[in-house]
């Protein structure tokens, strides 16, 4: 299998090299464009007889006109290669410089290093050196020999830097930067500055050298000035602009230091700060202290935090009341009272609000506690809302155990009340009914007073109640107080003894009763008069009819008796 040169991939990009190769491939492509005839036709094959004789002689036509138009565009690629252009198809070197000396009429080339001299001798050596630690090549041009120039001198980027003229040679440059000792043994003239061996004039002014710049009564005159010792002014210094003094400083009065500057980030002030006018101190181009005016000192920290008393204060100490904005109200006095008229919140922690004030309308404004209402202790009994529900927690004391084993136990107990949907079957149909709910986890509700309610006392899903005068089981069964007593709806059922509050049986006893007899389980009845006014149904009857005599009298149909008892 065929296998592609490796070196085709390595070709540098707008080489010679990639030129020819390029011509070379386009040329063989044309070169094979020519096609054989079809050797099938009748003119070749008559019947099953081939024409072997006309096909040879076709095949050798074809390879002669292949190998010739190669050769040509072969030949006219190298040639258009070395010359830069096409082959005209005619004779002669086109272009060609001969080795052993020749004249060019076009553009030379040297793209890949040039050297050029005499007598075998290198002069112009053309080159490029690599530098350590540097990508970039170093281009250089070395001359070895004297370097003749015309009068028109040195062009370096189209600038003329260098021009010799009428015995004068000129430098025109922007900034010359001279490494090294320039020596001159005339003197040196820079339009109106001179400099030589007598001195320094400008415009004929002789400038101060180490000679006479002491003088004390010579006035000194400059632009910049670089001192690399001390300078010592005994009279005034007026600065017209601004002064640095970037590596510390020290202002005082009659000796004595006031502010410095010495150590980095900190200025000192050994007195007192005195601002005149309405002025102040700023940070970052915003006021921190201002002097608004004779009667009001703002102090801001814009879009920062203003902190009064960081680590280290021991106290802060109010010499005078706080007012709110307009002067209008005391908000806290320097005696420790306080008074929020707007609103007020407050908080312990990390920041959680416990207690705040608020206010809808006018007339509904008022306090909302967050959290717990205590009293007396952070653990006593105390108040809390869900948000509907508001719970009362309080510790339900007690001792267990005795003698001297007598510990006394807490426990937190919770109560709440609310509002919920009325189950009661007394509720209004025409709308929803609510309910006041009390709830306990203790085991008991005790109420040292009476409880009374305006209307009615029930029991919840349940048609029981306590009306005034009146005590309903049922819409049927009930109790309906009178004046002079109780009026009972619905059936009586009792299972003990009924009677009046004094009872006692016998001839001679008084009150009314219908009392289970112990001994016999019969119920027996004791009234004073009894009036039947219809049927009287008896299944066994007793008359006892008692009289008294001086003695005995018994009047008997019959006798009998239910006990008999022996009389000793």
């Amino acid at each position: 299998m065929a296998k592609l040169n490796e070196g085709i991939s390595q070709i540098e990009k707008g080489s010679i090299l990639e030129t020819m190769y390029n011509r070379f491939v386009s040329g063989m492509e044309q070169a094979s464009h020519e096609t054989l005839p079809d050797f099938t036709g009748p003119e070749y094959v008559d019947g099953y007889v081939v024409n072997e004789e006309k096909i040879n002689a076709e095949i050798n036509d074809y390879e002669d006109i292949t190998r010739k138009n190669a050769a040509y565009l072969l030949a006219n690629t190298i040639v258009g290669s070395l010359t830069g252009g096409g082959g005209d198809g005619g004779g002669g070197g086109g272009g060609f410089v001969s080795i052993n000396g020749d004249s060019m009429a076009g553009k030379l080339n040297a793209l890949y290093g040039f050297a050029a001299g005499f007598n075998g001798i290198k002069i112009l050596d053309v080159y490029q050196i690599s530098k350590p630690n540097q990508d970039k090549k170093t281009s250089i041009v070395s001359i070895d020999g004297e370097l003749h120039l015309s009068s028109c001198g040195l062009y370096i980027n189209n600038a003329n830097i260098l021009k010799y003229e009428n015995y004068i040679l000129s430098i025109k440059a922007g900034n010359i930067l001279l490494d090294g000792n320039v020596m001159c043994s005339g003197r040196i003239t820079l339009e109106e500055l001179e400099i030589s061996n007598n001195g320094i004039k400008y415009k004929d002014y002789d400038f101060y050298h180490a000679g006479n710049s002491n003088k004390e009564d010579v006035s000194w005159t400059m632009k910049d000035g670089t001192v690399a010792g001390n300078l010592s002014v005994s009279g005034d210094g007026v600065f017209g602009s601004s002064v640095s003094a970037l590596y510390g400083v020290k202002l005082g009065f009659e000796g004595t230091d006031v502010l410095s500057v010495s150590t980095p980030r900190l200025a000192q002030l050994r007195g007192d700060l005195n601002l005149i006018g309405w002025v102040g101190i700023q940070l970052n181009g915003n006021y921190v202290i201002h002097a608004k005016n004779s009667n009001i000192i703002s102090f801001s920290a814009n879009d920062k935090i203003l902190n009064f008393g960081d680590d280290g204060t021991k106290q802060i100490n109010l010499q005078t009341s706080v007012y709110d904005d307009d002067g209008e109200y005391e908000l806290i006095s320097k005696f420790g009272s306080a008074y929020f008229p707007a609103s007020f919140k407050a908080g312990h922690g990390l920041g959680n609000v416990l207690v705040e004030t608020y206010k809808k309308s006018s007339e509904d404004a008022g306090l909302i506690f967050k959290r717990y209402i205590r009293f007396n202790t952070k653990d006593g009994p105390g108040f809390y809302s869900n948000g509907d529900t508001i719970f009362l927690e309080a510790p339900f004391k007690y001792n267990q155990g005795s003698g001297d084993n007598v510990t006394s136990t807490i426990e937190v107990k919770e109560s709440s009340f609310g509002y919920i949907e009325s189950s009661s079957l007394y509720a209004p149909l025409n709308r929803k009914s609510s309910s006041l709910k009390f709830s306990t986890d203790a085991d008991f509700f005790v109420f040292n007073k009476a409880i009374e309610g305006e209307k009615s006392i029930g029991i919840a899903n349940s048609k029981t109640r306590l009306l005034d005068n009146e005590l309903f089981f049922n819409d049927s069964i009930y109790w309906l107080a009178l004046e002079n007593g109780v009026k009972h709806y619905g059936d009586a059922y009792f299972v003990n003894n009924i009677g009046s509050v004094v009872f006692s049986s016998g001839f001679a006893g008084s009150g009314w009763g219908i009392i289970q007899n112990l001994l016999t389980g019969n119920i027996e009845a004791t009234f004073d008069g009894l009036t039947i006014r219809k049927k009287a149904r008896f299944y066994e009857l007793e008359v006892q009819k008692q009289s008294v005599t001086n003695g005995s009298l018994w009047v008997s149909d019959s006798c009998s008796g239910d006990l008999v008892e022996e009389i000793v």
